[in-house]
């Protein structure tokens, strides 16, 4: 079987390291050819990719509602015409307009929702208040009408993506729509032991700095502590717009010396070993591989309600589930857990028991069997 991987870049995040794992793990399969394409050279993962057939195209669509769409997807054609691929599995929503531009008999598309995609959004009265809304809903048009043409299967990788895309597709793509839920390599991650000191609370926190991840509502929580005489630091690892903001507010409360910005980097798994507990701020989360990532570390969590991590945080099991963006109230959580050795460890061990089941290789299995499985 010939698989095609498609994503616009290589920037840091979620979906490009999935998908790298993806074709990492599907190299070690018999049987299996794996191609990686992105529209662009950006890559922040280069010694990820030594060992994939990747290729970079150089490909767009931009749908116009005032004048001719412009498209040139040549050089994806080029590369599909070449490798003669039997699944075209794309991510993200650029990818998904360049790899339905023109479509190839014979071949089984997917569609990887990581996040409930704005543009598959249903016409309302919402649609005409600004042209964003209304480009979106022409994008609309134009991509539900290459998923019926190539009858596109849908992977949600959460129950709340699940259940959006059942309420925006059409009735005859539904049947389509199947849940699996995102993955990481557990072994990476895992650690034997974590040592817990009451002394010092070691909080670790990963995400781009844009505004949902809600990096300042952690400054917050942690001055609150600071005012409750905790010893407690919090290392953000990630970058972005709003970095600055959060290393102001920082200041603002004289909190510099516990709060440390290391940036984007890629040995994230040694910053989870050093920590001793995740908290996760953002507003909205489609699934949260950093999550499983924590928790295969041994870190039990407190999180923001973000709907996808519903899936994950099981509350006062794996770690505590908030609903509440309340400073104190996550303050009052994170006392209660590092002063409870017996529930610390009960959080901790549940925590990397759930992470095993989210591993790589199982994903695979998963994915190769709805390859395997889905209809042209």
């Amino acid at each position: 079987m010939k698989i095609l991987q498609i994503i616009p870049n290589l920037n840091k995040g979620g979906a490009e390291r999935l998908v790298l794992d993806i074709c990492q793990e599907m190299n070690l399969r018999k049987g299996i050819q794996t191609k990686l394409v992105t529209l662009e050279e950006s890559n922040a993962y280069t010694e990820l990719t030594s060992g994939i057939d990747h290729q970079a195209c150089f490909s767009y669509v931009l749908p116009s509602i005032t004048s001719k769409t412009k498209a040139s997807v040549s050089g994806f054609s080029e590369i599909v015409t070449s490798f003669k691929p039997d699944v075209i599995h794309s991510h993200l929503f650029s990818a998904e307009m360049v790899s339905r531009y023109q479509l190839f008999p014979m071949v089984k598309y997917f569609t990887h929702c990581h996040d409930n995609m704005i543009q598959l959004e249903k016409f309302s009265h919402k649609t005409v208040l600004s042209k964003e809304n209304i480009t979106n809903y022409y994008e609309r048009n134009f991509i539900l009408d290459r998923y019926k043409k190539s009858n596109t299967h849908f992977i949600a990788i959460s129950k709340d993506t699940f259940s959006y895309l059942n309420k925006v597709l059409p009735n005859s793509l539904k049947p389509n729509v199947r849940l699996l839920a995102n993955a990481i390599k557990f072994k990476k991650f895992n650690s034997v032991a974590h040592k817990r000191s009451i002394d010092e609370i070691r909080i670790v926190n990963t995400g781009s700095f844009v505004q949902k991840k809600n990096q300042l509502f952690l400054v917050e929580v942690m001055n609150c502590l600071n005012k409750m005489g905790v010893k407690a630091s919090v290392t953000f690892l990630g970058d972005g717009v709003e970095m600055q903001k959060v290393k102001r507010k920082t200041s603002e409360y004289g909190l510099d010396k516990f709060v440390s910005f290391p940036g984007s980097v890629y040995n994230v798994e040694s910053y989870l070993k050093q920590a001793n507990l995740y908290v996760h701020t953002a507003t909205y989360e489609p699934f949260g591989l950093v999550l499983l990532e924590a928790m295969a570390s041994g870190l039990p969590i407190i999180s923001l309600d973000g709907k996808g991590n519903r899936d994950i945080v099981k509350d006062n099991w794996n770690g505590f589930f908030i609903p509440e963006q309340n400073p104190q109230l996550f303050a009052q959580k994170i006392i209660s857990l590092m002063r409870d050795n017996e529930k610390y460890s009960y959080f901790s061990n549940n925590a990397v028991e759930f992470s095993k089941e989210f591993d790589i290789v199982n994903y695979v299995d998963c994915l190769l069997a709805l390859y395997k499985g889905a209809s042209i």
